[in-house]
């Protein structure tokens, strides 16, 4: 591997690693944990945490199985808020070319739209994916967990029809529901930091 594509892979690693451990605790994980479920998640990690300075006939600390998987989970549970930037930008960016493709008509704006509503597409999916694996199969939560939630998985579905009607030479139904994915996405942002920032959180 050249050395201009191994900066290339580590720049994108970081990328998407920044996010993932930028989040702190949501607000609706704290909703969702009890008293009771804190001392036993506390105990269970008592249990299969390794001695204080046990180590392997090598000399290196020791891990225990649980400890990695526990450790895998969590990755894969912190994913969701690493997926969201990228359909975000990309479908808001679709909506805006878009828009400027109705006032100035300009050769390749059609193309660059039609791929940015791809790539937006698959970032939603992907993005509703790793919520879902976020939270789990957990129904619970205030008002704006259930907007965040169902508008989520609306955008997963809504997002990949934009993206097929996005080749299609009436322009109308694909800019109507473009435009229409766009004002969600700006709501959906605004509930997602809501959840993982705090009511309010932009001080309005």
């Amino acid at each position: 591997m050249s050395p201009g594509l191994r900066f290339l892979v580590s720049l994108i690693l970081l990328t998407i690693a920044q996010p993932v451990f930028a989040h702190g605790p949501e607000q609706h994980e704290k909703d969702k944990a009890t008293p009771a479920a804190a001392t036993a998640n506390a105990n269970v990690s008592h249990e299969v945490s390794p001695a204080v300075g046990a180590k392997d006939e090598q000399g290196h600390p020791t891990r225990s199985a649980d400890h990695h998987e526990a450790q895998a989970a969590s990755i894969w549970t912190r994913l969701h808020p690493a997926t969201v930037h990228f359909p975000i930008a990309l479908l808001l960016m679709a909506a805006l070319t878009e828009l400027l493709s109705i006032f100035s008509p300009a050769p390749g704006l059609r193309s660059a739209v039609r791929v940015m509503a791809v790539g937006g597409a698959v970032g939603a999916v992907v993005a509703a994916f790793f919520g879902w694996i976020h939270t789990g199969l957990w129904f619970g939560g205030d008002a704006t967990m259930q907007w965040h939630r169902w508008t989520g998985t609306g955008l997963a579905i809504a997002a990949p029809l934009a993206a097929l009607l996005s080749h299609r030479a009436d322009r109308l139904p694909f800019r109507g529901l473009l435009f229409l994915i766009a004002i969600i996405v700006l709501a959906q942002g605004y509930w997602g930091g809501e959840l993982a920032h705090g009511s309010n959180h932009l001080g309005l």
